[in-house]
C-alpha cells in the first residue's frame, strides 16, 4: 500500500522516472477499489467469462503504458482517481462489446446445468449398470483430449468450476465449454439409443 505520506501523484512521477516499486504501489492502492466498479459494468452473463480483476489489470496496463509516454498530466489524487475510473469503465465496456459480438455473444449461451451429472453420481449402480456406465463414459470421452476426462472426474467428485480451472491451469470458460460438449454428446447418445 502506498505510504500515507507519499502523494499518489508523486508515485506517478516516480513511475515515469523508471521506479517499478511506484507502479506496484499505485496498483496496490487502486486495484481493490476499481474491481467492484469494473464488475458493476459487466453483465451477469459476462461474469462467467470476464472478471472485474481482468478488466482492472487491463486498465492499469493501459494507464502505465500511456503514463510512461507522458500522455497524462496529473496534478491531484482526485484527477488520478477520475482517470483510472474512466479507463476502467471504458475497458469494461470494451470487454462487454467483445464478448457480445457475433459468435462470442455471451447472451446466447445456455447456462450449464449439472443435473445430468447428479443423476449419475447420486445413486449406487449395480454391476450391470456400472459396466454400462463405464462403457458410456468411454464412448462419451472417445476422441477427446485427456483434459476432458480429468474435468469430468473432478466435476463428478463435486469440484466447483473455478477449482477445476485452477487445477487444470485453464480458464473457467474452457471448463464450461468442455462440460457443454460432454452434455451434448451424452444427450445425443441417449437420443440415439
Amino acid at each position: 500500500m502506498a505510504d500515507k505520506n507519499t502523494p499518489l501523484t508523486g508515485l506517478v512521477r516516480r513511475y515515469r522516472d523508471g521506479d517499478s516499486r511506484a507502479a506496484e504501489q499505485i496498483f496496490e492502492h487502486f486495484s481493490r477499489r476499481l474491481c467492484p466498479l469494473a464488475e458493476r459494468h459487466l453483465s451477469q452473463k459476462l461474469a462467467a467469462r470476464v472478471e472485474g480483476e481482468d478488466v482492472v489489470q487491463s486498465a492499469l496496463r493501459t494507464f502505465f503504458a500511456r503514463s510512461a509516454k507522458g500522455e497524462f498530466q496529473i496534478d491531484s489524487r482526485a484527477q488520478l482517481w477520475q482517470l483510472l475510473v474512466k479507463i476502467t469503465v471504458l475497458k469494461a465496456r470494451q470487454k462487454a462489446r467483445h464478448h457480445t459480438a457475433g459468435k462470442r455473444d455471451a447472451r446466447k449461451e445456455q447456462p450449464v446445468s449439472d443435473d445430468w451429472l447428479v443423476e449419475y453420481a447420486d445413486r449406487e449402480p449395480g454391476p450391470e449398470e456400472a459396466a454400462a456406465l463405464v462403457d458410456q463414459i468411454e464412448a462419451l470421452l472417445q476422441g477427446l483430449p485427456p483434459l476432458y476426462e480429468h474435468i469430468l472426474q473432478q466435476r463428478l467428485q463435486g469440484c466447483p468450476v473455478a477449482e477445476i480451472a485452477n487445477k487444470c491451469d485453464v480458464s473457467r470458460q474452457t471448463i464450461y465449454r468442455a462440460l457443454n460438449l460432454l452434455q451434448k454428446r451424452l444427450t445425443n447418445t441417449e437420443s440415439a439409443s
